[in-house]
Order: C-alpha cells, then structure tokens, then sequence
C-alpha cells in the first residue's frame, strides 16, 4: 500500500540547500609562478645577449687578425733587424763604458785638492780583485804646514778614503817628502757620475760654453762634474793661505 506524500518519511529535519563559496587559493603559488616566469624570461634573455656578444667578439677577432695580417706584410724585416744590431750595439757600447775604469774625474779632484806648496812626483793606481780602488803617491810639500794643510784637504773630500801620509822625511831645503796612500770612492772611476748622466738643461749651456780652455759643447759635462767638488775643497782655502807663514 503506498504511503501517502505527506507522510514524512523520515524524522531528521531537512535544511535548505545553500551555496557554498569557494575556497581562495593561496598566494604563495602564484608568486612561485612568477617568479619561474622572470627567472625563465631572464635565462632567455642573458642566452640571446651571450651569443650576440659571442659573434661580435667572432667578427672583432676576424677584423684584427685581418689588420695585424695586413701590418705583417707592411714590416721591412731588414729594417728591423738593422734597428736590432743598433740597439745591441749601443747596450754593448753602454756596458763598456760602465765597466770602464776613468781617471778623469779623480784627476780633476786631485787637482783642486792640491794646494800651492805641494807637488806630486809619482803615481800609482791599483784596483783590487773585490773592487776597491786605492793609490799611492810620492810628493814634496813646502815645510810641515803645507803638509798639514794637504792632510786637512784630502780629509775633507769624503771620496778620498782613509789618507795616510808616511816617510816623512826633512830634506835640506826645509822641505818635506812624503808618501801618501789613500781609497777612492769607486765613483770617481766612471766617465761620468750616474746622478750626473742626464743631459743638461738648455740653460746651463751658456755657462760651460764661458770655460776659456774648451770650446765644444761637450765641456758641459765635465763642467758639472766638477761643480761638486768646490764645497769639498771650500775649507782647504784657508789652509792654503796659511801656508806661507810658515815660509
């Protein structure tokens, strides 16, 4: 027998149907997203500007090879090597010349050191094995204060090393003979002191052109050279003209 449709078929209440929202998704994947978009699109783009930096560095090096080729064929080999044997003729002239043994600027202390009532009768250079260049001369002085005046002129110029005068001897004119040795400074055996090598300056060409005994150009350096030498032998003025007292 069928029931009759107002007959509850059932006693749990029945609640009307509603619609449910949708969940949000979350935000986490879709900043992920992102994120692999830009890091792809930039992947893409340093790969499009490597290869074309690649190439531009490709077609640089054809160019240079083209030009470094084309300055080969220009080259006049015999030409460079002429300038080669120049070059090494001019080291080899330098080495001389450093290697050189010169008395030139010794001479030229040698005389301004020297005073008016001593003269030098012999001399004798010697230059040791390990470098070390000595002399040994003979000379006769006035009397005692010239020979003293002469010590006190070789002591005051530093590169005139450990003077000693010996056989001193009275001879019957009141002079005095005597044996002096000495070291040198190994830079008064050069042709030229090495902080003195660069060329002058054009304004101290007039200067050494007024030097009476020489008349070329090449008196400058010597001119130079020898300028040092005058605060040397600046206290030996003195001495020297105390010399003729005791005459």
């Amino acid at each position: 027998m069928a029931l009759s449709p107002t007959i509850p078929t059932s006693f749990v209440p029945k609640q009307p149907v509603r619609p449910t929202a949708p969940r949000p998704r979350a935000s986490g994947a879709n900043l992920f997203l992102v994120i692999s978009f830009f890091l792809l699109g930039a992947a893409v783009v340093g790969s499009v500007l490597v290869f074309a930096y690649q190439q531009y560095l490709k077609s640089v090096i054809v160019e240079k090879e083209t030009q470094l080729q084309t300055a080969e064929e220009e080259i006049n080999f015999a030409t460079v090597e002429e300038y080669i044997r120049v070059r090494d003729r001019f080291t080899a002239a330098q080495e001389l010349l450093d290697e050189h043994v010169a008395l030139s600027q010794f001479l030229s202390v040698l005389e301004k050191s020297t005073l008016a009532n001593v003269r030098f009768s012999t001399f004798t250079f010697v230059l040791s094995d390990d470098g070390v260049p000595t002399i040994e001369m003979n000379g006769i002085a006035r009397n005692f204060n010239a020979l003293a005046a002469q010590s006190n002129a070789f002591g005051a110029d530093t590169r005139i090393k450990s003077a000693i005068f010996s056989d001193i001897t009275v001879n019957a004119n009141n002079s005095v003979s005597f044996h002096v040795s000495a070291q040198l400074s190994p830079a008064l055996l050069v042709m030229m002191d090495p902080s003195e090598r660069p060329v002058p300056e054009l304004p101290a060409l007039p200067v050494a052109t007024t030097t009476p005994p020489v008349g070329t150009s090449t008196s400058s350096p010597v001119t130079s050279t020898t300028t040092p030498v005058a605060p040397a032998t600046a206290p030996v003025s003195p001495a020297s003209t105390s010399s003729p007292v005791g005459l």
